[in-house]
């Protein structure tokens, strides 16, 4: 009696855990797959674009729309090409280990634009004269994100009205 009231127990305490361990990666790919639109409804800081983040760090898992001129990658970093007819090509980049500045914006002018995990412009990059370094301040900010999302926009326009 003693030896099936352990197996017993034994069996329903292993079930239990599987349960909460298929209960907590549903809710994880929940939060992920739905990241784009969970953050567009929530309250964010002025001069953030947290869709963006969200597109970008969660891309294994959100809807991708296939798009004429658009490659995606995804090995190690998140990496999206956006080629034009004159082959000039514009990148941004997803680095979800990377401590403190996860996203880089590489533009057809050589130059290269750093992001924090808020997506928030920290510093940039002018390869056409020598790497030289490009102060946040002195940057149109509109301009650069009004730029970004006319070129990867349509990731974040597909997966903000995914409700979950």
């Amino acid at each position: 009696m003693n030896k099936n009231r352990i197996i017993g127990i034994s069996i329903v305490v292993l079930i239990m855990g599987i349960l909460l361990i298929v209960a907590n990666l549903y809710i994880d790919y929940n939060l992920r797959k739905y990241s784009v639109y969970y953050a567009h409804n929530m309250e964010h800081k002025e001069g953030t674009h947290p869709e963006m983040a969200m597109a970008l760090e969660n891309m294994d898992v959100i809807y991708k729309p296939n798009k004429k001129n658009i490659r995606y990658r995804d090995d190690g970093g998140f990496i999206i090409y956006n080629t034009f007819s004159n082959n000039e090509q514009v990148i941004i980049s997803c680095y979800p280990r990377a401590k403190e500045l996860r996203y880089i914006y590489h533009d057809f002018t050589k130059k290269s634009y750093h992001f924090n995990e808020a997506f928030r412009l920290e510093y940039g990059y002018d390869s056409s004269t020598g790497l030289d370094e490009i102060d946040a301040k002195t940057v149109d900010q509109k301009a650069l994100y009004k730029d970004i999302y006319n070129n990867f926009g349509f990731l974040v326009e597909a997966n903000v009205n995914r409700k979950p």
